[in-house]
């Protein structure tokens, strides 16, 4: 007992430097903007046209299977008196986009693989929900009926604890993967796709906290009942 409350400890007092080292390491990749790869308004890329189709006077394109991915996005490092702007005169104003839908061909290699994963994350999110929420149930339960710094309720929590920490961990995991692997398939000016998962920072906080708390809780009833065996 006394070895996992100094082990949930540590590892609590770790979360935060480890995940601003992890954040600097994991999204160092600087660029530079390339006229070539400028974001464009114009006719449907070649790899992403399918049949054509006469419409009235002109031609109808559609465009070919896809999957769509929604990412956090951050601008390429530009000179200080660059921006990223609108410019549509006495309207114009500078734009930060954080979130973007890229939508890319079904065919292209390793889009189904990751398309894949992002299903079988949501999947193990599901069911590790419904374990935490099964244990959140018995929880209120317990308290509801007056046994609050028990033995039960401490275990309790030191499981939802680690279902949090290990549904974070998984997420972390996948979303990484799912990072490295788009970033092999977008290459565009102004924008790059951003790894951004301060949420899962707080939740294996969260997570961590519950299983020290837990761990109080066995230690002072340990203590009590020494104590009473003592008197």
């Amino acid at each position: 007992m006394k070895n996992k409350l100094k082990l949930y400890s540590i590892l609590l007092i770790l979360v935060l430097p480890v995940y601003r080292v992890s954040n600097i390491l994991l999204n160092h990749d600087s660029h530079h903007i390339s006229e070539e790869k400028a974001l464009t308004i114009g006719p449907l890329p070649k790899e992403c046209r399918g049949r054509t189709i006469k419409a009235g006077d002109g031609e109808f394109t559609f465009m070919k299977p896809f999957y769509p991915f929604e990412v956090n996005v951050k601008s390429y490092s530009l000179e200080r008196d660059k921006y990223l702007s609108c410019n549509a005169g006495k309207k114009s104003c500078t734009m930060v986009i954080k979130k973007a839908q890229i939508d890319i061909p079904a065919e292209r290699e390793n889009v189904k693989t990751i398309y894949y994963i992002q299903v079988v994350n949501i999947i193990i999110q599901m069911i590790f929900t419904i374990f935490i929420l099964i244990i959140g149930y018995r929880l209120i339960v317990s308290v509801y009926n007056g046994e609050v710094f028990v033995g039960k309720v401490a275990r309790l929590m030191e499981v939802a604890g680690g279902l949090i920490c290990g549904m974070t961990l998984v997420n972390t995991i996948s979303s990484y993967i799912s990072f490295r692997m788009l970033m092999e398939q977008i290459d565009s000016t102004y924008l790059d796709i951003s790894w951004d998962y301060g949420n899962n920072f707080i939740y294996i906080t969260l997570g961590l906290t519950l299983m020290v708390f837990s761990q109080i809780i066995l230690r002072g009833k340990e203590l009590q009942e020494e104590q009473e065996l003592t008197i």
